[in-house]
């Protein structure tokens, strides 16, 4: 998948030629032999020596994003599933995001870190291959849609706030959707992933291979990052843009104290915060694994193929980290999210309240 892979494809596949083929029940299996393998010190090999060199850097950062990623997503999930009155249809979206970055953060980051430093390539064999490079884009499209979902549904609540919201069943079919058209972006991904084994260099590679198919590989990648990208992007500016606009042009209808107008000024600065964070978090996080993925795609050599995968690495490790932001932007940084989780867990520290009685008010706040 772009982005999420080790790059040993990318790699490895100019000196490779597969030269047969093998049908069976369980799948394809292809022999492949390397031109150049006793070239043991060509570039894409000093690659290879060069990110095991940060070994010691990369490992802590993956699991720091890692275990702030879920252990966050799980305490937002937590909080809008045991709070009656948080359920509705913007905590609904913020629930689904979560729910996909705990996903995300699961299945990306161990299985990207063990095929990126194993000397063997990929050792989880090719059910888990095939599994793993579908759940994980999924994940990625599924973040990214909902963050935009998001973004819409505050713009209209916003901007048109005496227009009917959505109800609980159409925010039902529409996360239901998101979910079906991330599957249907990633399908032909899937189709053109293949288990290959290097069997005299003693290494699998589970990767996209799309053999004489070019324009359509060009097609396709440059189509998935304007879907998953741009078009998101530009989405969240415009509908944060519009929601500053109004809300800098608002006023409170009567007459304010001095006291009531500072008040004021607070919110709507920590609301243009809020949204400028909110917009620089998703471009700055996602626009390095972005940029890296179209500078492979128009020509693969214009990245020093010493530091390809350090580079590739680096730039999937910005993209995972905002599934650590999204927790903080879309709940830790609201006043009404931290009062639901201070009041859930002093609840249950509470001296002499059983602790089905915590359970039952921890439902009903």
């Amino acid at each position: 998948m772009e982005g999420t892979g080790s790059g040993w494809a990318a790699e490895l596949t100019p000196p490779c030629v597969m030269h047969e083929v093998k049908g069976n029940d369980t799948g394809q299996v292809f022999e492949v032999a390397l031109q150049n393998g006793s070239s043991g010190r060509s570039p894409q090999f000093v690659g290879v020596e060069l990110l095991q060199s940060f070994q010691l850097l990369i490992i802590p950062c993956y699991t720091l994003v890692a275990l702030v990623g879920v252990f966050g997503n799980y305490l937002l999930l937590y909080v809008i599933c045991r709070t009656r009155k948080m359920h509705n249809v913007t905590n609904f979206f913020i629930g689904n995001l979560a729910f996909s970055d705990m996903l995300m953060c699961a299945t990306c980051v161990p299985f990207t870190l063990a095929y990126a430093f194993n000397p063997r390539g990929w050792v989880f064999g090719r059910f888990m291959c095939y599994l793993v490079y579908l759940i994980q884009p999924v994940t990625v499209y599924v973040s990214v849609f909902t963050l935009t979902a998001i973004g819409m549904d505050r713009y209209y609540a916003t901007v048109h706030p005496l227009k009917k919201r959505i109800s609980v069943l159409a925010c039902t079919y529409l996360l239901s959707g998101i979910w079906l058209l991330s599957c249907g972006l990633v399908a032909p991904a899937v189709a053109h992933t293949y288990h290959v084994e290097f069997k005299n260099e003693g290494f699998t590679i589970c990767e996209e291979f799309w053999m004489g198919q070019e324009s359509e590989r060009l097609a396709y990648a440059y189509s998935t990052l304007f879907i998953t990208y741009v078009l998101p992007l530009s989405a969240l500016c415009i509908s944060y843009l519009c929601i500053s606009v109004k809300l800098r042009n608002y006023v409170v209808p009567g007459h304010q104290t001095q006291s009531q107008a500072e008040a004021q000024r607070v919110r709507k600065r920590k609301t243009f915060r809020l949204v400028s964070l909110v917009v620089a978090a998703f471009g700055i996080c996602w626009m390095p694994i972005s940029v890296f993925n179209v500078l492979r795609e128009i020509d693969i050599d214009l990245i020093d193929k010493r530091y390809f995968l350090l580079i590739q690495l680096l730039c999937h490790l910005c993209a995972m980290s905002s599934s650590c932001c999204n927790p903080f932007l879309y709940a830790w940084l609201h006043d009404r999210f931290r009062a639901e989780l201070r009041k859930m867990f002093t609840c249950r520290r509470r001296i002499g309240l059983s602790a089905n009685n915590c359970a039952t008010a921890s439902v009903v706040l």
